[in-house]
């Protein structure tokens, strides 16, 4: 059994446990879901190496206050806790249905974006049958997250603003 501690985020109202291996993160919070990938998005691969994306640090930091940012990804916990203390910030972690694609994870109940660069046709598709396609956010894998894409974000998240959802 693995030693629990308690971690704070202010700006999403919420307390977070570090998990045990293969256990889930769950932030709760009035905020809307930011739903992230983390290769990729976050993350960029080159061959069997790993960095941050140049604006991924300062595109977090822009969007904390606003929403819960949740990452969806098939990193394992370990590698996800590493990226989040990477960017200084808390994620919750969604679990998902590999079967059923990364949308198994989606609170579709609650306001959210979703900013990933490979979605599944199988997630393309719920996401149309659910009608929200809109509240996708593909990003070039090669570049991540950019400031086109806060500029993106900020427009979706007023958006979600006057919609109330």
């Amino acid at each position: 059994m693995g030693k629990r501690t308690r971690h704070s985020n202010p700006q999403a109202g919420s307390i977070m446990d570090t998990p045990k291996a293969g256990e889930p993160i769950i932030l709760q919070s009035t905020l809307p879901n930011l739903y992230i990938g983390i290769v990729g998005t976050l993350v960029l691969q080159e061959g069997s190496n790993f960095r941050l994306a140049p604006f991924a640090k300062e595109f977090i930091s822009e969007l904390v206050e606003r929403f819960n940012p949740v990452f969806l990804t098939r990193l394992s916990t370990v590698a996800s806790l590493e990226v989040a203390r990477l960017l200084e910030a808390k994620f919750s972690i969604a679990p998902w249905r590999k079967g059923l694609g990364k949308v198994s994870g989606i609170e579709f109940g609650k306001p959210f974006l979703w900013i990933d660069h490979t979605p599944s046709p199988r997630d393309l598709m719920r996401l149309a049958e659910e009608r929200c396609s809109a509240r996708l956010i593909t990003v070039n894998g090669r570049d991540g997250v950019t400031r086109g894409t806060l500029t993106k974000v900020e427009a979706c998240l007023a958006e979600l603003e006057l919609v109330g959802n």
